[in-house]
């Protein structure tokens, strides 16, 4: 498998070209690849087309390696149960019952809104 040239230059999919150009130099530095793998992860980053391959085309290893090694014991346990708070049992009933107004209340806060009603034009 190829090697992704952004894991060998150390860089990320928004470098620019300038950072690239720093990294393979620093990447020739440290020898820590071959200079031949750092020279085409180099051409690889500079060319748009090839760059968009390396973008989505190649996988992530770190991130591959990581779901490899996860624990999923955790899928087989059993799932917590979701128990319903007794308060809100007649919430319902509650707001049928604020709707349920009579109308003399109506009346009484129709008379109230219009004694409070300031007159805005002076």
């Amino acid at each position: 498998m190829e090697r992704n040239p952004y894991g060998i230059l150390g860089l990320t999919p928004a470098s620019s070209k300038a950072e690239i150009t720093k990294a393979m130099a620093v990447a020739m530095k440290q020898k820590a690849y071959p200079i031949d793998e750092i020279a085409k992860a180099q051409k690889a980053l500079m060319k748009p087309e090839e760059r968009l391959a390396a973008d989505f085309l190649r996988p992530i290893l770190p991130e591959l390696q990581r779901f490899q090694r996860s624990d999923l014991s955790s899928l087989s346990e059993e799932l917590p149960k979701l128990l319903m708070l007794t308060e809100f049992d007649s919430l319902g009933d509650a707001i049928k019952a604020s709707q349920n107004v009579s109308e003399l209340d109506l009346q009484i806060g129709r008379k109230l809104a219009d004694s409070l009603i300031l007159d805005f034009e002076e």
